[in-house]
């Protein structure tokens, strides 16, 4: 039986343009266009090139929680915006962070 999981992944990229901004919309169009990405949410710290990304997937286990939520985030970060349709959307530098939780410790989520 499948539980739901809030997982929340937050790296370091690299823009393929200057503006941040226009990536971190392109990466939440392709969250939003995912059936495995419910209710996600993107920040940016711009002055750092920080993206957060947080959402709720449904696994069996919070391993595998981790996993889908790296597929979905990798997948969405790669998204170009449509300035740079042919560069390939950002790079992260570095690797991830994460934090996984059962949904039901967040209450309503």
């Amino acid at each position: 039986m499948a539980t739901r999981y809030w997982v929340e992944v937050g790296c370091e990229v690299r823009p393929q343009t200057s503006e941040l901004e226009e990536h971190v919309l392109a990466v939440m169009d392709a969250l939003l266009g995912d059936p495995g990405a419910i209710d996600p949410d993107v920040t940016a710290e711009l002055s750092t090139n920080t993206v957060r990304i947080a959402l709720a997937v449904d696994a069996r286990t919070d391993r595998d929680a981790l996993d889908r939520a790296l597929v979905i985030t990798r997948s969405a970060l790669r998204k170009p915006s449509d300035q740079e349709a042919s560069n390939g959307g950002l790079v992260v530098l570095d690797g991830f962070d994460a934090r996984v939780r059962p949904a039901e410790a967040l209450g309503s989520r």
